[in-house]
């Protein structure tokens, strides 16, 4: 026996509750994310924003038979089902292919942790070394970088492996 996914709907507004309140309970949840890069009041933000908004996936572990304690939950609406009277699990390559990309966005957004105007430096490619000014983050895990060369500044794209957060004082100067 295996512990089984399922889908539960939510209340409006009712995420965090929901994630918090079957925490409590001992069931794991998953709230898949995409990043989205908007200018906002002149300036480029980047946020989670859910993949399935209303939707959260909740893990039943194994043996546990009081899955209608997830419907009773604040925050939730509903579990999900297909046919009356008992949810219906989801796919466990579905869920493992959400967890596999939820591993990648942490990891980008980990490794990114910028946001537009930071100060980056270039650790590979032929560019290593080189400080830049963050223009741009895309949402496929591309960095768009101000870069001075020989004078004058010049966007380049990167993958986001490329750059590393670096502090102003981390910068070395010129005199």
């Amino acid at each position: 026996m295996h512990d089984a996914w399922y889908l539960a709907q939510l209340k409006p507004g009712g995420l965090d509750r929901a994630v918090v309140n079957l925490a409590r309970q001992g069931f794991d949840s998953l709230m898949p994310v995409r990043e989205e890069t908007r200018r906002r009041a002149g300036r480029w933000r980047t946020i989670a924003k859910p993949l399935f908004p209303g939707y959260l996936f909740v893990k039943v572990p194994a043996g546990r038979q009081d899955w209608r304690a997830i419907n009773a939950t604040y925050g939730v609406s509903r579990l999900v089902a297909l046919e009356a009277g008992r949810p219906t699990p989801v796919a466990p390559e579905i869920v493992c292919a959400l967890q596999m990309r939820a591993r990648q966005t942490t990891k980008s957004q980990q490794q990114a942790g910028m946001e537009v105007g930071d100060r980056v430096e270039v650790v590979s490619g032929p560019l290593a070394t080189k400080f830049a000014e963050i223009e741009a983050i895309s949402e496929q895990g591309r960095i768009y970088v101000l870069l001075e060369l020989m004078g004058r500044y010049t966007r380049i794209e990167l993958p986001v492996a490329d750059v590393e957060h670096r502090s102003v004082d981390a910068e070395p100067s010129l005199a």
